[in-house]
């Protein structure tokens, strides 16, 4: 008996998830058994950074296609053991580095031979099979860059309008503007100044200057579970900004609800552009904001977020 396989495409996941797992412990073994200090996991940052040169997270994150928490745990394990370093980024010293060491680079040579001889038995693998396997997978990943699993779920869940309200600010909502703000931020990124100007004093950066701020109740439990901020940026314009959904109510449609709320009310707000920064790594919210009617397109302006390398704006 095979649950995982049996359940076939709900189990998808898992079932990669666990070829994952035994590839990867016999990646240990093979790493152990030749005196290499080194893991399975390290090898896509390490090769990374070996063909790039010293790269922010965020673009280590971005290259290999993972998400930056992931990138970040497998750099922490790195860096404990002394193959890879922290450095500030001497072009911007608001940016964090990562380099091969020393010792990281001594390794190669050594680590070169073994990747040969891995990929050589990998390949008589896939060749055993008769299939197109990376091909397959291939086939898998640009589907889901065209539409994500995420995108699919949501589509087919019923609104989530019956369960949330969608309120306009008021100052007693400024510790769950807050709150919510930065589990995000820190969930992915790190805090900058741009961020507490915001979050200390959302009246006075956001609503007195023609704005408004959304915030996402839900009915049950009267808790605040999302926000969204619209920021008066002058001749017509605003910004999208501050956008997210408590981790615990994700799956509902609750960010697609507020979004189209959003744009209700840019529109009485006198709006006639709508414009938002975001990060590239952020999938679903990329995928959301296109799906609104965001264009991608070069910024205009510097940006006040070092994580900002997402420019797309709409006409209202």
């Amino acid at each position: 008996m095979d649950v995982l396989r049996d359940l076939g495409a709900l189990a998808l996941g898992s079932r990669l998830k666990r070829l994952s797992d035994r590839l990867m412990q016999d990646g240990i073994r093979v790493y152990r058994e030749t005196g290499v200090a080194f893991e399975p996991r390290w090898f896509p940052v390490y090769y990374f950074l070996g063909h790039v040169g010293p790269s922010a997270v965020m673009e280590i994150a971005k290259g290999l296609g993972v998400s930056h928490p992931a990138v970040n745990q497998v750099a922490k394990e790195m860096v404990a053991a002394n193959i890879v370093a922290a450095y500030r980024d001497t072009r911007d010293k608001r940016k964090r580095v990562l380099a091969l060491t020393k010792h990281g680079k001594s390794l190669l040579p050594e680590l070169q031979g073994i990747w040969r001889d891995i990929s050589a038995s990998l390949q008589e693998l896939l060749s055993e099979t008769q299939v197109d396997f990376l091909g397959y997978v291939e086939t898998i990943e640009r589907a889901l860059d065209d539409r994500d699993f995420y995108q699919r779920f949501v589509a087919r869940r019923s609104p989530a309008s019956d369960d949330v309200e969608i309120l306009s600010f008021e100052p007693a909502h400024a510790d769950a503007f807050k709150r919510l703000n930065e589990a995000w931020i820190l969930e992915y990124f790190e805090m900058e100044e741009a961020d507490r100007k915001v979050l200390d004093d959302p009246v006075g950066y956001v609503i007195e200057p023609g704005g408004d701020i959304l915030m996402a109740k839900d009915k049950a439990s009267g808790e605040m579970i999302g926000t969204c901020a619209l920021v008066n940026r002058g001749e017509g314009a605003g910004e999208l900004a501050k956008m997210t959904v408590a981790s615990s109510a994700r799956g509902r449609g609750i960010g697609k609800l507020m979004a189209r709320a959003a744009l209700i009310r840019s529109r009485e707000l006198g709006f006639k552009r709508l414009y938002l920064e975001t990060n590239s790594a952020l999938a679903p919210a990329l995928g959301l904001y296109r799906e609104l009617g965001f264009v991608r397109k070069p910024s205009p302006f510097s940006s006040d977020y070092a994580r900002a390398d997402v420019y797309m704006e709409m006409d209202l």
